[in-house]
């Protein structure tokens, strides 16, 4: 998985980058297969003012095609990125069940179309033994 963090009217110390990439890749670990690219961008919308304005947009490419944006924003840019993580995946997680499970009844489809008989409770077919 490829992380990318950008950042936007915010000062971060030099080796934040390479520590927030190597954070969001711990986070997503059990994920990695199915997310090919992770991108992080973090903004400060009214500079010093302060207020809640710190935003971390993360955006995550699936390894066979589509994405999840999330967005959250917080005073704290800290929990601002916690929760959009804490976001992130478990959206990825249940996008990938949803499609393991569409992926797994056009499986079940395509054996009962061509008469295989299915195993009770299975999508595969009943192989004679």
């Amino acid at each position: 998985m490829n992380v990318n963090v950008q950042a936007h009217h915010v000062a971060l110390p030099p080796h934040a980058g390479s520590s927030l990439a190597a954070r969001a890749k711990a986070f997503m670990a059990r994920l990695q297969k199915g997310v090919a690219r992770l991108d992080m961008t973090l903004k400060d919308i009214n500079g010093p003012r302060g207020g809640r304005d710190k935003v971390c947009m993360i955006r995550a490419e699936l390894a066979d095609g589509g994405q999840v944006v999330v967005i959250d924003r917080d005073s704290s840019l800290r929990r601002a990125i916690g929760r959009a993580l804490t976001r992130t995946r478990r959206l990825v997680s249940a996008e990938l069940q949803k499609r393991q499970a569409r992926r797994r009844e056009r499986q079940r489809i395509k054996a009962t179309r061509n008469g295989w008989p299915t195993a009770p409770g299975g999508p595969g077919p009943v192989i004679p033994s």
